[in-house]
């Protein structure tokens, strides 16, 4: 076998006919050989438990010192003798002398819970203390309700192992099952290490919530703060780009037919109407900031309508030589409602269209047909 079976196990294949027991031991060397292939390795390893921590810590004691632990026979009669001999040596003071009668004890025949305790309470005499506490261990494995390991290993842990939270889960153990005065004040003494200790878990918890409500706010705060400044950046890059003056009104036709040129085109009486003055940037940067203007700033288009009105040769006044492109943008249902609200909040809320071109005055009307107006008639041009 590539490795020993346990004593249970061995007793089990051994009760098993010849043949039986032969298959079943090959068939164990051949999980064996496929762990190693594997990977694995087929030696004696322990499995995992919940003291898996303690058995680091316990196998290797700190002193370097062990003891013998027990391997193979059952002379119980000779444990017997053994074990008188050890308490009479641990009464009389002759610890060492103790340690080895223990030790024979031990490798005689399997050891119980109680053996395995009385050992541990010369080895924590003796100042092998990671030794005791392997062998409460040991103990405690057989018979978990041991008080003499609990409490043999629980002041271990308080006085040299420094370990008062161990201490405190095997003492409070031990009095439940044998009330001990000594242990009492020792529990006493550890219950206020315990409550010191809560009150610090509970400041580092609050501590920590305090810096991750903290943190929250922070975030909170700047997403808010770099939200006012893009709103702030729009509308100064708005009102860097001039005003949208009023919309343009309708142009009032031009009066009368176009009648015969009288010595030359007359002029324009009054002129294009003028368009009222840009509005300076602090009434845009104010306008900008007007709950409705933000709302139809929203929408893209209107955002690109009011770019291309702005970047237009000559601003609002240059778009109004094409007088088409206006109309069509104010014809948008998207873009038109948004421009007149832009109007109307630059004009005080007044009506709407742009008070933009006055009338033309017209050109001077054309004279009817017998009215020369000072034109010389065909038949008087000479011939060329």
């Amino acid at each position: 076998m590539p490795t020993s079976l346990p004593t249970d196990i061995n007793e089990i294949i051994d009760s098993l006919g010849e043949s039986e027991s032969q298959r079943v031991k090959e068939y164990i060397a051949s999980l064996h050989t496929e762990i190693e292939k594997l990977g694995g390795s087929s030696g004696d390893e322990t499995m995992d438990t919940d003291d898996d921590k303690e058995d680091e810590e316990t196998s290797t004691p700190d002193d370097g010192f062990s003891v013998p632990q027990y391997e193979s026979g059952e002379d119980y009669e000779k444990q017997s003798d053994l074990k008188a001999k050890a308490a009479d040596a641990k009464n009389s003071g002759n610890l060492d002398e103790a340690l080895e009668s223990y030790n024979e004890a031990v490798l005689a025949a399997p050891p119980s819970a109680l053996l395995y305790a009385n050992r541990s309470i010369v080895l924590e005499k003796l100042g092998h203390y990671k030794a005791a506490e392997l062998d409460c261990k040991f103990a405690l494995e057989q018979n978990p309700d041991s008080a003499k390991a609990l409490k043999t290993r629980g002041k271990l842990r308080f006085m040299h192992l420094n370990d008062w939270e161990g201490a405190l889960r095997d003492l409070g153990q031990a009095q439940q099952i044998d009330f001990d005065p000594e242990i009492a004040d020792i529990l006493k003494e550890l219950s206020k290490k315990r409550i010191e200790k809560e009150k610090e878990e509970a400041q580092e918890r609050i501590q920590k919530e305090e810096k991750l409500r903290k943190k929250v706010e922070d975030i909170k705060r700047a997403r808010e703060e770099a939200k006012r400044e893009e709103e702030e950046a729009a509308a100064a890059r708005a009102a860097s780009m001039g005003g949208m003056p009023g919309g343009m009104g309708g142009m009032p036709g031009m009066p009368g037919g176009m009648g015969g040129m009288p010595g030359g085109m007359g002029g324009m009486p009054g002129g294009m109407g003028g368009m009222p003055g840009m509005p300076n940037p602090d009434m845009m940067s104010g306008m900008m900031k007007d709950p409705e203007i933000k709302k139809a700033m929203e929408n893209p288009k209107v955002v690109e309508a009011f770019q291309e009105i702005m970047s237009a040769p000559g601003g609002p006044m240059g778009l109004l030589s094409n007088p088409g492109k206006l109309q069509e943008m104010m014809a948008d249902p998207e873009v038109g409602p948004a421009l007149n609200l832009m109007m109307k909040k630059m004009m005080g809320g007044g009506g709407g269209g742009m008070p933009g071109m006055g009338g033309m005055g017209g050109m001077g009307g054309m004279p009817s047909a017998g009215d020369d107006g000072g034109i010389p008639d065909m038949d008087e041009m000479p011939n060329l």
